[in-house]
């Protein structure tokens, strides 16, 4: 008996350490690419949408009673659908392709299949059953075609000081991270599709240092957790992409694997300090807005005082073209040559390649008047201040 306790113990050590460094095994099939940041530092440049697309689009969406978005700052495109969460009411909205409003995705509330609080990164799709998802804090929620629903929840560890920054179905299996509380201790579990544990953490989620902490013998507060730096998930054609906490590196899971291969690494270069023993860079990566299409890495950096008097946007977007191996640093957002319209960045890149980002109804109106664009103007001229927002939509 001890002994296949050992064995169960070693192969979940195996498991989670190679979903950590990537699984070296599955990388030699695959090329890792290296975005070498230090040379961008101070030399931000224009670039063109016409570098990267060739047609554009402005969706105004549905303006109805019943259609109604408050300020929504996010847009997903799946499945010829824009999914729109409007986190003031907790509602997700549906949008056809041609801005046709399609009802929403579930309800808020506590009951089995609602969902208390959204963000933008809650809703995801599953190709392989059609089922729209929702994540909700500690679970997640399907609904599928044929009306059924399905949960699938972390509850087993709500009585620890664990936390879950998400938990994402990928084929087969859910992979999910778990972090404790006011550490830097971050781990990748993996579910099967009835919410049981394939792989625990390395020391076991029931050991000591693992449970809730206790209060204090006089009555005062626990110390208050630190702020925690946990990884971020995007998802490239059938790929899960997780960067890490330390946000040198984005691993990509195939389909029901446990075991991801590296396929980006962040290197900062000199730009880096020591903190308590260990390395970590003055540049911050800003991890939840990195999107990925077939030619092309967007990624959203924090420069600080380090961005050039050129770029007078606080964040820095960084541009990776994949079959070039080229990176480039922006002023401000791409410009767009193509209609002479608003300048864009992809808040989201659907499976099948399209870039979309989500324009509110007066920025549109304001943008359009100083635009060189005949298109936003027409489609300006249909708007009012209380209209719906615009989905401006790129393909390659």
């Amino acid at each position: 008996m001890e002994k296949k306790i050992l064995t169960a113990v070693l192969y979940v050590v195996f498991v989670l350490a190679n979903s950590c460094s990537g699984g070296s095994s599955v990388n030699e099939l695959e090329e890792v690419k290296t975005i070498s940041l230090e040379p961008l530092v101070g030399n931000e440049q224009v670039v063109r949408l016409s570098e990267i697309a060739s047609k554009v689009e402005y969706i105004p969406l549905e303006t109805t009673q019943e259609s109604l978005l408050g300020n929504v700052m996010y847009t997903s495109l799946e499945n010829d659908h824009f999914y729109v969460p409007d986190f003031t009411i907790n509602k997700i909205s549906r949008f056809s392709l041609d801005g046709k409003y399609r009802g929403s995705v579930g309800s808020h509330g506590r009951a089995f299949g609602e969902f208390l609080s959204i963000t933008s990164g809650s809703f995801d799709y599953d190709y392989e059953t059609d089922a729209q998802m929702v994540r909700d804090m500690y679970k997640l929620i399907e609904y599928h075609k044929d009306g059924s629903i399905k949960e699938t929840k972390l509850d087993k560890f709500r009585d620890k000081s664990f936390n879950s920054s998400f938990i994402q179905k990928h084929g087969d299996i859910y992979i999910c991270s778990i972090f404790k509380l006011g550490t830097n201790s971050n781990n990748l579990i993996f579910l099967d599709l009835d919410g049981n544990l394939i792989g625990e953490f390395p020391q076991g989620y029931e050991t000591e240092e693992y449970k809730e902490r206790e209060p204090k013998g006089d009555g005062a507060a626990p110390t208050p957790f630190a702020i925690q730096v946990v990884p971020q998930t995007y998802r490239y054609n059938n790929l899960l992409m997780i960067i890490n906490s330390s946000c040198d590196r984005i691993t990509a899971y195939k389909p029901s694997d446990t075991l991801g291969y590296p396929a980006y690494n962040i290197d900062y270069g000199s730009y880096t300090e020591e903190v308590n023993g260990q390395k970590r860079p003055i540049i911050k990566m800003i991890a939840g807005f990195t999107k990925e299409s077939q030619k092309h890495l967007f990624l959203t950096f924090n420069f600080g005082m380090l961005r050039s008097a050129k770029n007078s946007e606080r964040l820095t977007r960084v541009l990776f073209d994949k079959e070039s191996g080229e990176t480039k640093s922006l002023i401000g957002k791409i410009e767009n040559d193509i209609d002479g319209g608003i300048s864009f960045w992809p808040q989201y890149v659907s499976r099948d390649g399209k870039m979309v980002a989500i324009i509110q109804a007066f920025d549109f109106i304001e943008a359009a008047k100083e635009s060189n664009s005949a298109y936003m103007k027409e489609i300006a001229a249909t708007l009012t201040e209380e209209s719906n927002p615009v989905v401006m939509l790129v393909t390659q």
